[in-house]
């Protein structure tokens, strides 16, 4: 069996989130392949050394054919500051993957996990009705079209600190939560709305389809990876 190493190392929750959706890309493409987490814990002790980095990245490819980075990509300006700073995420990742004989990559996230999130209205209404069965009422279903958006990476900041997908999300869970319950306080809605250490949980309730992977680019890129047809070790 082969196996891909996720290593996502800005977030503990992210990491769990986007494992959860690896494996559902792997069910769905009916893929032979294990999922491997790479954990923030291990980035922490890589990076402690100058070289370490890449030798945490050689001592993993004994054992698996691939290690994908993500990190988000916190739109254009947030990411070019970042490319600018010799010794940020994005640029000791890039010089990893430099090295690596195209055995370890880094896909950008567009912009942020919760724009993968996203790309399935439908599942994150499951998640907070905590009921599957969500997908197969016509009320729901009218209500998650209503609030896709067809192209998640499109939901980007302006600015640094402008509105993002994560302010998107958060602004959608607020409005299921109204849905399921009107007479919801403001005080209980902000205590039961999105936030980031929901994000594996939401994971799960994502219905992975063509259809869900075509809604954001880099849901695309990082899916190539878990087709059968997909021939990692080249």
């Amino acid at each position: 069996m082969a196996s891909i190493v996720i290593w996502t190392p800005e977030s503990v929750y992210g990491s769990q989130a986007i494992v959860c959706i690896a494996q559902e890309l792997v069910n769905y493409y009916g893929s032979d392949i294990k999922i491997v987490e790479a954990t923030k814990q291990a980035w922490n002790q890589a990076v402690k050394e100058q070289d370490g980095l890449k030798r945490a990245v050689d001592i993993y490819l004994k054992q698996h054919e691939l290690v994908i980075f993500l990190i988000d990509a916190d739109g254009v300006q947030s990411r070019t500051q970042r490319q600018q700073e010799p010794n940020s995420l994005i640029n000791r990742i890039k010089r990893v993957v430099a090295q690596s004989n195209d055995r370890a990559l880094l896909i950008l996230i567009r912009e942020e996990l919760e724009a993968w999130l996203l790309a399935d209205c439908l599942g994150i209404c499951c998640y907070f009705t905590q009921s599957d069965e969500t997908r197969n009422k016509p009320d729901w279903i009218k209500f998650a079209l209503k609030n896709q958006r067809g192209d998640t990476h499109l939901i980007t900041e302006a600015e640094p600190g402008g509105k993002n997908s994560k302010e998107y999300l958060i602004n959608f869970s607020k409005k299921i939560l109204k849905k399921i319950n009107p007479k919801l306080k403001d005080q209980d809605l902000k205590k039961r709305q999105y936030q980031e250490s929901l994000s594996a949980e939401v994971a799960k309730y994502m219905e992975i389809n063509q259809q869900v992977i075509n809604r954001n680019s880099s849901l695309m890129e990082f899916a190539q990876y878990f087709s059968k047809k997909a021939d990692i070790n080249e």
